[in-house]
């Protein structure tokens, strides 16, 4: 339970560094870029221990950087 707690922590972090805001919240997060017109969904509980790698690829890949 701890690790999704810290998931959760770090993944706002980097969302609202990057310029995303949580635009819903069901069973996943959509996160919302306004500025390049982007969305992005996340699983709202870490798959494994690479969650965050694959959350930093996805921004990366849609902005061409990650903050």
């Amino acid at each position: 339970m701890a690790k999704a707690h810290i998931y959760r922590k770090e993944l706002k972090v980097l969302m609202l560094n990057n310029g995303f805001e949580l635009a819903r919240a069901n069973k996943h997060y959509v996160w919302r870029n306004n500025e390049a017109n982007v969305s992005i969904s996340t699983a709202k509980t870490p798959s494994g221990v690479m969650a965050i790698n694959h959350v930093k690829r996805q921004i990366r890949r849609q902005l061409g950087r990650v903050n």
